[in-house]
């Protein structure tokens, strides 16, 4: 795709849930690198070997994308300010003008969001839908003269729809969408199947369907693009998944790992429907198994606390037995932002999902585990070894460029 391997590659992010608040910082967040104006704190490909990629520069993404809210993405972004703490009056007054001139790439569409159990039939066909998604992909590619555009869903959690044999087979799930089978076929699954019909490498932030379907994935290697989810890791989880080792290495038996989880953002607002938590407290519990090699009494809770906006909170307490059989426990709090964890690792995956189309790759891209909670196709959920799979394939993508560096040379 780029002949001079030199030239920067004109990336764009096409994000579902544009003006909430995991993009709304994504996209203060690149502005603000932009200016100088922010360090690159937070960002895993900023550190090496990821460093030593030639990835697209963070600070130079084009953004556009689709959301069912109309505010204006001014007041998203000023919420930042005025709510979560999260950027300074300076940051906000500097990324203003970059921000409305993404507010013409937004677009608003009450349409894209119904529930399988209860689809409401006097909204377009699954067809229409996707079919239109699919056109304002491709126009936002040619209106900005971009090389690739990354689709990047952070929309809120949706219920799960029923499993059926049509998701496995790329013919079986156009089927369900040309008989507008809205029940079984959820806006998230529009997403990734639209951003597939028009060449977008698609990554899932949301523990919402889509990414794990066969029909994804027989097209995804159809049409020759990288994707990969589910569920972004950046808070209890991602303490869980570091700790857990730590127990089985020292044969530390768990008894018990109970968790408590308040937040009070949108997602948070979502997840107190019981029909919208399904998946992502089967993503929450899942992994100890895996690490721990056995099953200890775990529990998962996650309450709506609206006073505490973007910020969320998580308590935990492990009981675990050593030694003669003592019994002793660890307690831990984690409080953090929201968005300001997961925004770095969207804009980490962006350049790194454009890279993999940039080299051909197709399929999932295992090496981003490390950013899940559900990963696709891994069963491994320790972190350190997620995070080995991203070490690898950065060393595997460096050593081929170190041959063909001395290959050139040779030939010199």
């Amino acid at each position: 795709m780029y002949p001079n391997s030199q030239v920067q590659p004109r990336i764009g992010v096409w994000l579902a849930g544009a003006k909430g608040d995991i993009a709304a910082t994504m996209m203060v967040g690149a502005f603000a690198l932009k200016q100088g104006l922010i360090s690159e704190a937070g960002l895993t490909t900023q550190v090496a070997p990821m460093n030593q990629l030639p990835l697209g520069n963070p600070a130079d993404l084009v953004f556009g994308g689709i959301d069912i809210s109309p505010r204006p993405l001014l007041e998203s972004a000023s919420h930042l300010y005025s709510h979560s703490k999260t950027i300074s009056r300076e940051i906000l007054d500097a990324v203003t003008p970059a921000i409305t001139r993404t507010e013409e790439d937004i677009l608003v569409n009450r349409h894209m969001t119904w529930r399988p159990a209860r689809p409401n039939s006097g909204l377009p066909t699954l067809r229409e839908l996707t079919d239109d998604l699919t056109g304002e992909l491709r126009n936002f590619q040619n209106k900005h003269g971009l090389d690739h555009v990354v689709v990047v869903n952070v929309t809120s959690s949706e219920p799960e729809p029923a499993t059926v044999a049509e998701h496995d087979t790329l013919q079986g799930l156009e089927s369900l969408i040309d008989n507008n089978r809205k029940g079984l076929v959820t806006p998230s699954i529009c997403y990734v199947y639209a951003a597939f019909q028009a060449d977008c490498s698609y990554i899932n932030f949301t523990p919402n369907a889509g990414t794990t379907l066969g029909a994804v994935e027989e097209l995804a290697r159809q049409r020759n693009l990288p994707y990969y989810g589910n569920d972004g890791k950046t808070g209890e989880t991602l303490v869980k998944t570091a700790l857990a080792p730590m127990f089985a290495s020292r044969n530390l038996r768990v008894l018990s790992w109970e968790g408590t989880n308040l937040l009070g953002n949108n997602d948070g607002k979502a997840l107190d429907n019981p029909e919208n938590r399904t998946a992502k407290m089967r993503n929450k519990g899942n992994v100890l198994d895996s690490i721990l090699g056995y099953t200890p009494h775990s529990g998962v809770d996650i309450n709506f606390v609206p006073s505490l906006g973007d910020w969320k909170t998580a308590w935990d307490l492990i009981h675990f037995q050593g030694f003669l059989d003592v019994r002793m426990s660890m307690q831990f709090t984690w409080q953090g932002c929201d968005s300001i964890l997961a925004a770095p690792l969207v804009l980490d995956m962006v350049r790194l999902a454009e890279f993999a189309a940039r080299n051909g790759e197709s399929g999932p891209m295992h090496h981003l585990a490390a950013f899940f909670k559900n990963p696709i196709q891994v069963k491994d959920m320790a972190l350190h070894t997620q995070y080995d799979r991203l070490l690898r394939y950065t060393e595997a993508h460096l050593s081929r460029a170190q041959v063909r560096t001395a290959k050139l040379d040779s030939v010199r």
